[in-house]
């Protein structure tokens, strides 16, 4: 099936010398050991049928993820608060305990995922939360719904670390956006799908269950059986796919060990590379960028259908109007994404949709009339949801390793996904309708996100500078191949993404 050539892109290694590969899309092992090339038209085929195996079955996973954790904003707008008689700071509590052990979890969830493979480990995570939800429609009282809603966050904390990290061990850093995008992408969805849900739910009416229970329910029954499904469709790497021959899989595992280097980067575990994800510069500084963008995402996620009844539409009538919003951010999120793998640029797609998310919000906070506001959560939903998958993959680019690369991801979301409780606090009832000061703290998120977005372009080509400078010195020719290994993503001839 490939054509293997004389290898053009690798030189005999003579005097310690270590060439960097700027474009590993077409890259194999021959026989003998060496690089060699493989007809692009081959390596284009095998990355579709990827995609057609791993991006519906990860997309479907993630939206019932978001589905799940959101609902809760469907559900008060249905009569949750009133039922159990909630004021507004215990909504608002019941809606942050979701991210503390959702925060708390995500790295040992990771390291258990590499440990125990993901056909094994997400259909199992995946069932746990949707026994949750299920079960949470049977909640009689706030402390429930705070047990409820504590216990869904820490079952969920694995999916999006988990997806983001099982998509790197199939596709190469420069087409990493598009994939993490597509399945993003179903997380707007399922904004616009769970308005949807909600407003046909809510239109049930049985003497056992209220409206807001038959949400959590159907919700929770439809995550079970999909996470069932799952074991069937998932596959741990591309060495264990049934769908590719064993030369297709060989191509797809040696492109990503040399993917960007020529000297494979370490694939075992060992706890320095667990530490050294801790202390790297480069997690902490996309990290603030993170937090600006998934605290616009949350703000709208967990708000939207609030905003809308602010809007001057009745409780089901405001949850069928955010699904325009959710479509158009749909949209622009996978539009951005083509756009950056295209050019292999992070950096300006997350900038862009920062400032739109900006401005967007800006408009919500200054602007009293419907229709402008209206107008302004287009902005702010698209902007915010479109630069969040550049965000994500500007970390994963730039680290080499998987033990790091996992721990790294682990944390970024860990952590950063804390700052859902931000956008759970901000956007209290007593605020509405217009809802000014949650507004106004996004503005200043997004304006403080631009910020870190450029300060990091800067430190990155500084980085990618003194790298080269290192080649050039000849001091990078005399480490040998087992210290460049180790050395991932610091190694000289590791040049970062922008």
């Amino acid at each position: 099936m490939s054509q293997i050539s004389t290898p053009p892109h690798e030189k005999e290694k003579t005097t310690g010398e270590i060439q960097m590969f700027e474009d590993v899309s077409t890259l194999e092992r021959g026989p003998n050991g060496r690089l060699a090339e493989t007809d692009p038209a081959v390596v284009k085929k095998i990355i579709r049928r990827c995609d057609y195996r791993i991006l519906p079955v990860m997309s479907v996973l993630y939206l019932l993820s978001f589905l799940d954790r959101t609902a809760i904003g469907n559900a008060r707008i249905a009569g949750l608060t009133k039922d159990l008689k909630m004021t507004p700071r215990e909504y608002a509590a019941s809606v942050t305990v979701f991210f503390i052990l959702y925060g708390l979890l995500e790295v040992p969830s990771n390291l258990m995922l590499k440990k125990y493979g993901a056909k094994r480990w997400i259909p199992f995570i995946m069932f746990c939360w949707g026994v949750v939800m299920t079960l949470t429609a049977l909640v009689k009282s706030y402390e429930g719904l705070l047990v409820a809603r504590l216990f869904l966050g820490g079952a969920e904390a694995g999916l999006f670390p988990g997806i983001t990290y099982y998509l790197t061990t199939w596709y190469v850093r420069a087409e990493a956006q598009v994939r993490v995008g597509f399945f993003f992408g179903a997380a707007t969805i399922a904004g616009a799908f769970g308005g949807l849900l909600a407003f046909g739910l809510t239109k049930i009416h049985t003497e056992t269950l209220k409206p807001w229970a038959m949400i959590f329910l159907v919700e929770g029954l439809m995550t079970c059986v999909a996470a069932i499904a799952a074991y069937f469709f998932i596959f741990d790497s591309p060495k264990t796919s049934s769908f590719l021959s064993k030369e297709e899989q060989e191509i797809l595992t040696n492109r990503l060990r040399y993917d960007g280097v020529a000297v494979p980067m370490s694939d075992h575990f060992s706890w320095k590379f667990v530490r050294t994800a801790f202390v790297d510069w480069k997690l902490w500084m996309v990290f603030q960028i993170y937090v600006c963008s998934l605290c616009a995402v949350y703000s709208i996620a967990l708000n939207l259908p609030s905003i809308t009844v602010g809007l001057g539409y009745s409780g089901p009538e405001a949850q069928l109007i955010t699904v325009p919003v959710y479509v158009f951010s749909s949209i622009l999120v996978i539009v951005l994404a083509i756009i950056a793998d295209k050019y292999a640029i992070r950096s300006p797609m997350i900038l862009l949709g920062l400032i739109m998310s900006f401005i967007g919000y800006l408009i919500m906070y200054l602007s009293y009339t419907p229709g402008v506001r209206y107008f302004g959560a287009f902005l702010a939903s698209g902007g915010a949801y479109s630069s969040f998958p550049g965000v994500v993959c500007l970390s994963t680019n730039n680290v080499g390793g998987k033990t790091k690369r996992s721990t790294e991801i682990g944390l970024l979301v860990g952590i950063g996904g804390m700052c859902g409780m931000i956008s759970s606090n901000i956007f209290p009832s007593t605020d509405g309708p217009h809802y000014g000061p949650g507004c106004l703290i996004n503005v200043g998120l997004t304006a403080y996100g631009i910020l870190m977005t450029v300060l990091n372009v800067f430190l990155l080509k500084r980085a990618n500078r003194s790298k080269q400078a290192r080649i050039d010195s000849g001091e990078a020719a005399k480490l040998t191949e087992t210290e460049l290994s180790d050395l991932g993503d610091e190694s000289p001839f590791f040049k970062y993404t922008i």
